[in-house]
Formats: structure tokens, C-alpha cells, sequence
């Protein structure tokens, strides 16, 4: 396992000068790591210490499988320049799910998963950091992204895992694991306040908004944390606060560029309904369906839009389907875990939720649906759910009382 951990632990630095050097042909260390794990995951399931069935069995893999099926077919009409690109995107996104429900098949091993991932987030944030103090720091208008290629991006990417270090900062939970989850949530805020994203802040606003409705009684602590970023939010020059109330002429322009192609996507979907137009090729197909006076060379800005309009709209159908499947499917485990007083899992899902949530939002404004950590929590939500049926949690109501002594056996020691 631990070269699946590495392979999380950077998984957010696919762009860095190491993680992300080339070191043979077209190959990365990440890459790598990826191929390494897929090799071990595949050995597990040869020798049968994990179960073939892990693949297939559960609902939201019947979602998953289809998608693939669809991504697969819209990869293979796209033009020349793309079509390699949309053959590895696909590849890792099938790679990341073969090694993710193989390995991860128990508590410890997801719980280890989720820490190394929000690390992860935070490691990434201290790049955005950095970049802020020494590039942006006599820059106005400077909007940080760290080693990602655009604001938006990172706020997006963070804004997954955010939720879950909350919920993991103030549960029951060894003191090492709060305090490395508190200062990972510290630093991920200031890097999402820092990249002052619109389309990330009305993910994140979600996410909280679902996590107080859940979860009452986390508000109040939830505020402190808030607060302790509003001076931040007031005070830095690209701030969310600035670019709504006092637009840039920068701002100005990105949005009315963003509606023009949306309603460029809109024409594609309604020329091509079915298949599309080939997975990546919107940018170089947008200008024939804007008008004359509006001319814009851009990507969708919005992955539902993207995909219906590269894909057809079976493909979207199916990868909004794998999102409420995934979120139904959580939701049992929340629900059962709570009835059987298993806080670890119980958090654990609804973070994933709101993750997931945040992300729903913040692709609306962001064409984003191949990030690596976008199919890192679907995954790692669909291994949940699985072993949660292992631990018995959707039994009848008669073994409830053996279960609850069982997870009390699981859950890590409370803190003192």
C-alpha cells in the first residue's frame, strides 16, 4: 500500500517540477506510481485476496461502467491533436478505479486514503501560498494558483476535500489526526480565499450549506473557523468581495466570454445530440457555432455543458446518474452508521457528500470533469459503500446490536 499512499500524497502535483518531470518518453513519476499500483491491485485480484466482484457489484459501478463505455466512444471520433490525450484520460480514469476499490478494502486503509488526500490539498495550497508572497504580493489583481495552470482549477480540486477536514477537525478522533486535519483546512481556506475563485466559492458555500443541515450541531464551530478568515477576505486585493462588488474589466471580459461559449455549447448539444462532437475537440469546434459578432476561441467553462456538447447527451445523462448513484449511495452508509452510532464512517460519508457536492457546483463554471481527485473521491466513496456491506452495515435489524460492538472494535481510539 505504500506506493498507492505516495501515489495520493501527490497526486494534486501532477504539474510539479518533479512529480510531473517526464523521466521516460511521455511518462511522469506519477504515472508511474499510477501503472505500479495498477500492477498490484491486479495481483491481488489474480491470487484472490481481492474479490473480482469489488469491480462490478455494487450501483454506482453499473453508472461507472456505462460512462466509460460512452467516454470510450466519444474518445474515438476526436481530431488528431486530441485524440491521445482523450485515450489517457480515459485509461486513467478506468487505472484509478481498478487500483482504488482493490486496495482500499477496509476501514484503516480508507481512513489512511482520506488523510493522505486532504495532505494532499494542503500541500498544494502551500504552493498557492508561496506564489501569493512572491509573485503576487505587488500585484492587485494577482489571483493565485500555485503549481495548477488556473485559479479556478485549484479552488475546485481543494474545495473537494475541504469538507471532510472540517468534520475530521472536530470528531472524536486521535488528537495527531485533528490537529493534522485542522492545519490542512487552515491552509487549503487561505489558499481558496488567496485564488478567489467565484465558481470554488459557490462550491464550498454549498458544501457548508449541506453540512448544516446535516449536521446542526458543527455550525457553530464551523463559524469560528469562518471568522477567523474574514480579515483576509477583506483585506486581500483579489479577493471574492472585490471581484463581485468592483469587477475588473479582466473579470468582465471572462464573463461575457463564459456566456458566449455556453451558448455556443448549446447549439453544438442541439446539432449533435447523441454523440457529439468527440471528446476535446469543443475548442476547436466552438467558432462555427457563435455568432458573427461574437467571436471566442475557448474551452466550455462548464463540464456539463462539455460533455453533452463533445459526447452527446447519453454521456451526460450517465455521468450525472454516477453522481446521484454515488451520493445515494453514501447517504445509506451515513444513515445506517448513525442509527449503529459508528461516528467514523458516519462523518466520513457525509464529508464525501459534501465534496462531491462542492464539486457539482464549482463545474458548472469549470470544465473539470477529468480531474484525477474528482474521480479519487468517487471512487474512494464507491469503496465505502462496499465496505460497508462487508461490515454487515445494511443487515437486518437483528444483528444490529452485535454490529455496534463490532465497530466500536474498528472506529480509531478517542482522544483524552
Amino acid at each position: 500500500m505504500i506506493f498507492f499512499y505516495w501515489l495520493v500524497a501527490v497526486m494534486t502535483l501532477d504539474q510539479h517540477w518533479v512529480w510531473g518531470r517526464e523521466i521516460l518518453g511521455q511518462f511522469t513519476i506519477i504515472k508511474l506510481l499510477g501503472i505500479l499500483c495498477l500492477l498490484i491491485a491486479l495481483f491481488k485480484l489474480v491470487v484472490g485476496n481481492a474479490p473480482l466482484r469489488r469491480l462490478y457489484e455494487k450501483p454506482p459501478t453499473r453508472w461507472l461502467i456505462a460512462l466509460l463505455i460512452l467516454f470510450s466512444a466519444g474518445a474515438t471520433h476526436s481530431l488528431p491533436a486530441v485524440v491521445s490525450t482523450a485515450y489517457q484520460h480515459v485509461l486513467s480514469i478506468l487505472v484509478l478505479w481498478v487500483t482504488v476499490v482493490t486496495l482500499v478494502g477496509s476501514v484503516p486503509r480508507l481512513r489512511w486514503t482520506v488523510l493522505l488526500a486532504v495532505g494532499s490539498a494542503a500541500l498544494a495550497s502551500l504552493y498557492t501560498l508561496r506564489q501569493q508572497l512572491t509573485v503576487g504580493i505587488g500585484d492587485p489583481g494577482f489571483r493565485a494558483a500555485g503549481i495548477f495552470s488556473d485559479s479556478n482549477q485549484y479552488a475546485l480540486v481543494v474545495g473537494l476535500w475541504i469538507p471532510i477536514a472540517v468534520l475530521w477537525t472536530f470528531s472524536k478522533r486521535p488528537t495527531w489526526e485533528r490537529v493534522f486535519c485542522f492545519g490542512s483546512l487552515i491552509v487549503s481556506l487561505l489558499g481558496t480565499l488567496l485564488a478567489a475563485s467565484r465558481g470554488g466559492f459557490v462550491g464550498l458555500t454549498a458544501a457548508f450549506l449541506y453540512l448544516g443541515i446535516r449536521s446542526p450541531r458543527l455550525l457553530r464551530k464551523v463559524a469560528v473557523v469562518g471568522a477567523l478568515m474574514i480579515p483576509l477576505l477583506v483585506w486581500s486585493s483579489s479577493s471574492l468581495l472585490r471581484r463581485v462588488r468592483n469587477p475588473s474589466e479582466g473579470d468582465q471580459q471572462a464573463q461575457q466570454a463564459r456566456l458566449i461559449v455556453w451558448k455556443a455549447g448549446l447549439r453544438m448539444i442541439e446539432a449533435h445530440p447523441l454523440i457529439g462532437v468527440g471528446m476535446h475537440n469543443f475548442k476547436s469546434q466552438v467558432l462555427r457555432y457563435e455568432d458573427e459578432s461574437e467571436r471566442v476561441e475557448s474551452v466550455a467553462h462548464n463540464s456539463y455543458v462539455e460533455i453533452a456538447a463533445e459526447m452527446g447527451i447519453p454521456t451526460l445523462i450517465a455521468f450525472v446518474g454516477l453522481l446521484g448513484a454515488t451520493l445515494t449511495a453514501l447517504e445509506r452508509v451515513r444513515k445506517r452508521s448513525q442509527h449503529l452510532k459508528s461516528e467514523q464512517l458516519s462523518l466520513t460519508a457525509l464529508g464525501l457528500q459534501a465534496g462531491l457536492i462542492s464539486f457539482m457546483f464549482s463545474s458548472f463554471f469549470l470544465s473539470a470533469w477529468f480531474e484525477k481527485m474528482v474521480w479519487l473521491m468517487i471512487f474512494l466513496s464507491i469503496a465505502l459503500y462496499r465496505i460497508s456491506c462487508e461490515l454487515g452495515l445494511f443487515r437486518s435489524k437483528t444483528s444490529l446490536r452485535l454490529k455496534r460492538r463490532e465497530l466500536a472494535t474498528i472506529a480509531p481510539p478517542e482522544t483524552v
